[in-house]
């Protein structure tokens, strides 16, 4: 996660090459550290976004990198005393609009509460519940954050810092902005890009301040 975001920083200054001075505030070494992606270590990684916060909240993509960090934490420290959470969610019952859930792997699902005609319990098939999900959402626009929860479930893995990649790489385009200002995408074209397997982009896009 956090070296998505760092990724994002990226590709929003022009990579300089020469020796940087990671340990002082000169504007022209802050910019050349940003242009170079910190190693893959969750403390380094760390780190160098805590020394380019200034960067970070000036990028339109700021909220959403402060929204899912501070979610990180809280989900951290709630699993920390939390029984093991091993069912997925599977849609809502026609019937009651209850919540459905599911031990991964499994194809079928019931309802606690619900009963067929021939009074046994309301079975859906999971892989037919996962699909009306996706369509039902195509259209939908939310912040990334919410897309990559609700295609994490659905899909598989993904983070809200790989959308604003996409962005960055003129793959994706929001489709409109939510009442904070922050942008809304069209979940259907996230989906249309993680079918097409691509996961972070063919080029750099260079931002020269």
């Amino acid at each position: 996660m956090l070296l998505g975001w760092a990724r994002v920083l990226n590709d929003t200054v022009q990579q300089l090459q020469g020796p940087v001075c990671r340990s002082c505030n000169h504007p022209t070494c802050v910019y050349a550290d940003l242009g170079r992606e910190p190693r893959h270590q969750p403390a380094h990684t760390a780190t160098w976004l805590l020394r380019h916060t200034d960067a970070l909240i000036r990028h339109p993509a700021g909220p959403d990198a402060v929204e899912e960090i501070l979610t990180a934490v809280r989900n951290a420290r709630w699993a920390v005393d939390a029984p093991p959470r091993d069912l997925i969610y599977a849609g809502p019952c026609d019937a009651c609009d209850g919540d459905l859930y599911a031990r991964p792997g499994a194809a079928r699902v019931a309802c606690r509460w619900c009963r067929d005609e021939e009074g046994g319990r309301l079975v859906y098939e999971i892989e037919a519940r996962r699909r009306w999900m996706l369509d039902a959402l195509e259209d939908v626009e939310l912040a990334a954050p919410a897309i990559a929860r609700a295609l994490t479930s659905l899909v598989r893995p993904i983070k809200p810092a790989l959308l604003h990649t996409w962005v960055a790489r003129e793959k994706l385009f929001p489709a409109g902005r939510d009442d904070a200002g922050r942008a809304l995408f069209r979940v259907g074209d996230v989906i249309d890009l993680m079918a097409s397997g691509d996961t972070r982009g063919h080029q750099r896009v260079l931002v020269v301040a």
